[in-house]
């Protein structure tokens, strides 16, 4: 369900770029070829089309506070003049299995307009309904807006009118709040 809410967001902002994106899956470790990233204050570089750079596994680690032995690129597409840099990093634990999740996506269009922000929280809104009652929760001081989804501890950040991430705990550990972690990773990630 997770992954499935994930793929809704992109899919409304990729209706923004002019092609579809190519999906490709990738070793983390992998060089990428040199994109149009973005300076943050946690990182010189922001680059979309490698998560896993913009948020490691030892922050997320230290977020969690759990062992994280890998990460696993996936999703990967270069931007182009007018479509956007994308991609997903997941956080494996020691068992191999998927703990967290980020997206990211950054456009050369600045099209993270109010319309496209209202557009991407009515499809996920929507989608969120087929499984749970629980509304979206808005977040404030992340980004230009943020809302989580509480049910699967998603959070979607509209970082800039150029950036967004998408943070999912999979795992929330025992006593922990998964918005709170999520929020944690996302101002980690630059929001």
């Amino acid at each position: 369900m997770r992954t499935f809410a994930v793929m809704l967001v992109l899919a409304g902002l990729t209706g923004c770029d002019q092609k579809a994106p190519d999906s490709t899956t990738v070793p983390a470790a992998e060089t990428k070829p040199e994109v149009a990233t973005a300076a943050t204050e946690t990182s010189p570089a922001w680059n979309a089309a490698d998560a896993c750079s913009i948020l490691d596994k030892a922050a997320v680690a230290e977020i969690l506070g759990r062992e994280i032995a890998s990460t696993q690129l996936s999703l990967v597409h270069e931007a182009g003049s007018a479509d956007a840099a994308t991609s997903e990093c997941a956080y494996l634990g020691a068992d191999g299995a998927s703990v967290a999740r980020l997206m990211t996506r950054w456009s050369p269009i600045k099209d993270n307009t109010t319309e496209a922000i209202a557009m991407a929280r009515s499809t996920t809104e929507a989608s969120m309904k087929a499984f749970s009652s629980v509304p979206l929760e808005d977040i404030t001081g992340l980004g230009q807006a943020a809302f989580l989804a509480p049910t699967i501890s998603q959070l979607n950040v509209f970082i800039d009118e150029s950036r967004m991430i998408v943070v999912t705990v999979e795992k929330v550990p025992d006593g922990a709040q998964g918005k709170d972690l999520a929020v944690a990773m996302a101002k980690k990630a630059g929001a």
